[in-house]
């Protein structure tokens, strides 16, 4: 559990993961109601932090190969971005960014575009082998789970629509919801973008989340909206406990809800980073069957980040049923053993 002052504070730390400010704050040119927002001083120069809650797949979307998409996101836009170490067991990960009022809209921009490239990507790939790709770009448990309806995988909207799940202090949450929700409805009706708030904290937090949904032109101007919200009405010295990715968490025990499938635990085992590529097969046809026989949630490091280690090995995440894991290692040294056999008959 971590606790530390808001993240609108009056001082900007420079370390890309508290960033506090002034809260004397002003919007030029906003479409939403003077109730929003205030008149008098401009906020754009201002700096602020937003934490994104994000899977580790849509991690490794957001950072790219060698780390190249999250770079070019800091150098075009003028922030601080950085993804938060991988916790053994767990599959979500927090996204910080950091920047001037001003520049924060385009780099979320591009980092919610990058997450729905990839799952278009995914998309396409499905469509070609005819299978069904909803369980590698959604998930059916909270906090990953999504607040707000989304377009259908094979809606040609769901190419165009980004979506952003905000990490806010419950502090600060009253000041986007509004009295009788008048300033949550308000920035939905001025952008046309839908935010839903959940209702509960995240694990062991007084973090919120709240998920905000668009296209990419109507992001823009709503995150800007937001921003300048929070910053005005900054509540002093208000203490947030932030949340933090834990294996331990119940959510990941409760994804399947309703099935009797037992106690569930998690189990890690490593293979050689060169067969990584047969085990997930083609299109990821092979990693795609071991899930839907064995009943586990199965993640593969990235190499993206973290994600090979010094030894040449990557890492597999297995969680489920005792007797469902062993199926589902039995299945992955099944396929590294076929893979290492063919590749020593090609040698001799």
């Amino acid at each position: 559990m971590a606790t530390s002052e808001s993240l609108f504070g009056s001082s900007f730390t420079g370390d890309g993961t508290d960033v506090n400010t002034e809260v004397s704050v002003n919007v030029n040119g906003s479409s939403v109601s003077d109730d929003l927002e205030p008149n008098d001083v401009d906020l754009g120069k201002t700096l602020i932090t937003y934490r994104v809650l994000v899977s580790r797949r849509e991690a490794g979307a957001i950072i790219g190969r060698n780390g190249d998409n999250i770079t070019q996101i800091r150098d075009n836009n003028n922030v601080k971005a950085g993804v938060s170490k991988v916790v053994d067991g767990c599959i979500d990960r927090i996204l910080t960014v950091s920047g001037m009022v001003d520049n924060i809209p385009d780099a979320m921009v591009e980092i919610a575009r990058s997450v729905t490239i990839a799952n278009a990507e995914t998309v396409r790939q499905a469509e070609e082998k005819g299978t069904d790709p909803t369980s590698l770009i959604t998930y059916d448990f909270f906090p990953l789970k999504p607040l707000t309806q989304r377009p259908d995988p094979s809606d040609p909207e769901y190419a165009n629509t980004l979506f952003l799940r905000l990490l806010i202090p419950n502090s600060q949450i009253g000041t986007l919801i509004g009295k009788g929700g008048s300033r949550i409805k308000s920035i939905q009706e001025s952008y046309n973008v839908k935010m839903v708030a959940s209702k509960g904290f995240l694990e062991n937090s007084t973090e919120r989340l709240v998920e905000l949904q668009g296209p990419e032109e109507n992001m823009r101007p709503a995150i800007a909206a937001i921003s300048k919200c929070l910053l005005r009405d900054y509540q002093g010295t208000a203490t947030t406990t932030f949340y933090l990715p834990s294996a331990a968490m119940p959510a990941y025990r409760r994804r399947r809800e309703g099935r009797n499938t037992g106690k569930e635990v998690i189990k890690k085992i490593t293979f050689p980073n060169e067969y990584i590529g047969a085990l997930i097969g083609k299109r990821g046809s092979r990693i795609q069957e071991v899930r839907r026989l064995s009943n586990c949630a199965i993640a593969i490091e990235s190499d993206a980040e973290n994600g090979e280690s010094g030894n040449g090995e990557r890492e597999i995440t297995i969680i489920g049923t005792r007797a469902n894991i062993d199926r589902a290692v039995d299945m992955l040294n099944d396929y590294y053993d076929r893979e290492r056999q063919r590749r020593e008959e090609m040698e001799e």
